[in-house]
């Protein structure tokens, strides 16, 4: 029997603007004279992540990013202060909101589960984007307190662990077929994917849903 729903945040109950930050770092090394290809640009920003979310030395998602902007402003020959960038990417994250169905359809969820997030954050963002939508959760696991990422099996384990439950007890709710979809399913637990509009594809997922309404319908009716 499910007991506990763990949420992803970002892209599933907060909504991100696709490439915002990447953009805003492009911007600012065009600006500097640098002329990158937006595809290359993109490749690497997103391989430089992945590389860090496995890598065996924790560093925060602040560190990561920052890393990530100083050793792209190298590779593309930038002289500009990275920080400034960054700074800005900042600014631009506290704009971000939930979607507009979340508190309503996560507070109809906690009457029948416990809901908590399991997410690649750090905790002062989280917390913040969290609290300014008035979305309350039951317990929050970042990346940051469990010093791993997903997708590791280890960051899973911890949560079901921290929660008391087995896996067959979980499900994960999330955007990402790999790390809320995939990965979570070869350990034991069940899956749904917040697809948003893409087209529809079997990860291993329970359930699909386009939105927090719809979910909260299937989890209630189950």
């Amino acid at each position: 029997m499910i007991r506990t729903i763990i949420f992803d945040i970002y892209d599933t109950i907060i909504e991100v603007e696709r490439h915002a930050n990447a953009d805003i770092v492009m911007d600012r090394l065009r600006a500097a004279g640098a002329a990158p290809d937006r595809g290359e640009f993109l490749k690497l920003w997103g391989e430089y992540y992945r590389r860090a979310e496995l890598s065996c030395e924790f560093r925060t998602e602040a560190e990561i990013f920052y890393d990530r902007v100083a050793w792209l402003y190298g590779v593309f020959g930038c002289g500009d202060d990275p920080r400034i960038a960054y700074d800005a990417t900042v600014e631009k994250s506290r704009q971000r909101v939930a979607y507009p169905d979340a508190a309503e359809a996560l507070a109809k969820i906690k009457t029948k589960y416990r809901a908590v997030a399991g997410s690649n954050a750090d905790n002062a963002p989280l917390t913040a984007h969290l609290s300014k939508c008035g979305i309350e959760l039951d317990a929050l696991y970042t990346s940051e307190d469990l010093r791993i990422y997903k997708p590791k099996p280890e960051f899973y384990r911890a949560i079901l662990d921290a929660e008391g439950i087995g896996a067959e007890e979980a499900l994960f709710v999330g955007d990402s077929h790999l790390e809320d979809v995939e990965v979570p399913t070869s350990l034991g637990i069940r899956s749904v994917w917040m697809r948003r509009g893409r087209p529809i594809k079997d990860y291993g997922q329970i359930f699909t849903a386009d939105s927090l309404t719809e979910l909260a319908e299937y989890l209630l009716s189950i």
